[in-house]
């Protein structure tokens, strides 16, 4: 599950695919935001993005 926290800890989360892909809609632009990901098989950091626009390719790798 990723999810994306706003500046007033709001969240919204997606589900990703069994190859990894998610998507978030309508996402207000701003900056700050923090996308985070909840894995039972592998952590991630998570990560400070703003959003001006379309954004993609925003991808996480498990640390170790």
């Amino acid at each position: 599950v990723v999810s994306i926290y706003d500046a007033g800890n709001n969240r919204r989360t997606a589900t990703t695919s069994s190859f990894g892909v998610y998507t978030f809609e309508n996402v207000p632009f701003a900056t700050g935001y923090i996308l985070s990901v909840a894995s039972k098989r592998y952590r991630f950091a998570s990560r400070t993005i703003d959003v001006t626009g379309n954004a993609a390719n925003i991808d996480f790798v498990g640390l170790e």
